[in-house]
């Protein structure tokens, strides 16, 4: 006998997908037609989108348990409000003044010796922003493979270490929050998604670290993979991670994070072609919390950088 499941994919009706912006989604519905939630469904355009986020991830994701879950829905679900978008012009209007960037200023300090183009290709690849919320500040902006700007990350940092500015408090906010736009809903998208649709970085490994700074450095040092920031353990859903379809990944976590992380990255087999997880920081890293970026300074500057870090023999499969 067919499982009869008590969330099905509509029989009729539209809506607007809240990945790729077209009216091309289905939602999972109760047996009583209520949606569980506007995100939750099934976009029609397989080929060019592949957005599908069933009840039991939403579940998943959200802690509910089956004791959790309503016997019986007796009112309509809370449906979210559509993703907000920061305006081309604001996004554009910060793509300047990268003399007063203080993280440009420290990629060039870095990056010495080498052709300036390295600079100069990290910052318009991962569209580099300047922000003028705090003297010397960077724009992280998160654009996704439909070239939607989900948001940007404001940051401080100094100069000559690289280091985040957090005193005397922590130097980092969201271009929303410092313009005061009302109601935004932000909804993150994985940093540097947009690279993804670059032909030439097709059959590239994917690569993901935690923050927006650690992705530069990777592009900058090993510019044979596609570096991308989630911003934190949180965002390794099926959700945020739908553009990674049929790609190959590898989870680069900080040093104390591989468990979380390993976590995470299973819940993505069904996603990714494969998934790999590196376990360097845990056997390298000189301090808890330490990236693979602080590892490639260092290595840098000691003149001991090379292909070990990345040759596989660190990557254990999911």
């Amino acid at each position: 006998m067919a499982t009869e499941y008590r969330y099905q994919l509509a029989k009729r009706g539209k809506w607007v997908c809240p990945q790729c912006q077209h009216k091309t989604f289905v939602l999972y519905v109760d047996t009583d037609g209520q949606p569980l939630n506007e995100s939750v469904g099934k976009c029609d355009r397989l080929d060019n989108c592949n957005y599908h986020y069933t009840p039991r991830e939403y579940f998943a994701d959200n802690g509910i348990s089956a004791e959790q879950k309503p016997k019986k829905p007796t009112i309509r679900p809370i449906i979210r409000p559509r993703p907000s978008y920061i305006d081309t012009d604001i996004f554009k209007a910060s793509l300047k003044r990268y003399e007063n960037n203080r993280f440009v200023s420290f990629l060039h300090g870095l990056f010495d010796g080498d052709p300036c183009d390295v600079v100069r290709q990290l910052v318009s690849e991962y569209y580099i922003g300047t922000s003028s919320h705090w003297d010397g500040a960077t724009v992280f902006w998160q654009v996704d493979r439909y070239g939607h700007i989900h948001g940007g990350k404001i940051m401080l940092y100094d100069a000559a270490t690289g280091k985040r500015v957090k005193q005397p408090f922590n130097h980092i906010t969201w271009v929303h929050s410092a313009l005061k736009l009302d109601n935004f809903n932000l909804n993150q998208c994985l940093f540097g998604e947009h690279l993804l649709n670059v032909p030439a970085y097709s059959n590239y490994t994917v690569c993901i670290v935690e923050s927006e700074k650690t992705a530069i450095l990777g592009t900058g040092f090993a510019a044979d993979a596609v570096w991308l920031a989630c911003g934190g353990c949180q965002n390794l859903s099926k959700k945020v991670c739908q553009p990674l379809t049929g790609r190959r990944v590898v989870l680069m976590p900080d040093n104390g994070k591989y468990d979380d992380w390993a976590a995470r990255g299973r819940e993505l087999k069904g996603v990714c072609k494969d998934v790999f997880i590196s376990d360097i920081m845990e056997q390298k890293a000189a301090e808890k919390g330490d990236d693979i970026g602080d590892l490639l300074i260092a290595r840098h500057r000691a003149g001991t950088l090379d292909e070990s870090i990345f040759d596989g023999t660190n990557f254990k499969r999911l």
